[in-house]
């Protein structure tokens, strides 16, 4: 049996396989979505992601408060086993995932400078250090990164490749971009969204572009990464005011 090189040793079976399985990813999101529930538990959430996700459940019957975080989980495990991965958690896998989405940040804030500049986007204001704010974040990045990418993208493909068998590419890029314009109208506010209020055209820029970004992140280096790069970017967003 002839040698495989190691770049595909790496690709197949090394870091970057390990951390775009869904075991990893549930691992790697789990602390952080625990603290926010037990937060969210006693102070309550203004969050929309958690609050829909929450709401679609209870159209089904499902109203557990319990149930939203746990359906992540639940669904990250289904993925895991319907692509028969071992059961086996990488720590190293863990700890570069960590380091990753923090790197991944970097041109997330080149892509919010040259919005704002161009585009007048952002508004500043002055520093927060609330623990709230940071928890908030986390559960924004967890919940959102769920439902525009892992949800969305993953539904997507199953249309357009295993049901119409059209080009797997394609077809990603397709849910990319869509599952991006969807994250950004999103954030509008009903009357912006009716033409009622102007949108923040800049805002709305820089979100659609985000979405981008990280539904590339999503489909490239899988969903812990996405979640911790969106989590760490709204983190930083919370620190300095933005």
């Amino acid at each position: 049996m002839p040698k495989r090189s190691s770049s595909s040793v790496f690709w197949e079976e090394g870091y970057v396989d390990q951390t775009l399985r869904p075991l990893n990813s549930l691992i790697f999101v789990l602390i952080p979505l625990a603290v926010y529930h037990l937060y969210t538990l006693r102070y309550g959430t203004e969050l929309l992601a958690p609050r829909d996700v929450g709401r679609l459940l209870r159209y089904f019957g499902a109203t557990a408060d319990i149930l939203p975080p746990l359906l992540i989980l639940v669904v990250l495990a289904l993925q895991h086993t319907i692509h028969r991965y071992p059961w086996r958690v990488q720590p190293t896998a863990l700890a570069g995932m960590l380091v990753e989405s923090v790197v991944w940040v970097v041109p997330l804030f080149s892509l919010n400078y040259f919005v704002d500049r161009f585009l007048a986007a952002g508004a500043t204001s002055q520093p927060t250090w609330a623990a709230r704010q940071i928890l908030q974040a986390l559960g924004a990045g967890i919940y959102e990164e769920f439902i525009f990418r892992l949800v969305f993208i993953s539904l997507t493909l199953l249309i357009f490749v295993d049901l119409l068998s059209l080009r797997r590419d394609l077809s990603a890029l397709a849910a990319v971009l869509l599952g991006a314009v969807l994250f950004s109208l999103y954030h509008l506010s009903g009357d912006q969204l009716t033409g009622t209020a102007s949108p923040p055209w800049g805002e709305l820029a820089f979100r659609t572009l985000a979405g981008i970004y990280l539904g590339g992140l999503y489909v490239c280096r899988g969903f812990g990464i996405a979640v911790g790069t969106h989590a760490f970017w709204n983190v930083c967003v919370a620190f300095l005011g933005k």
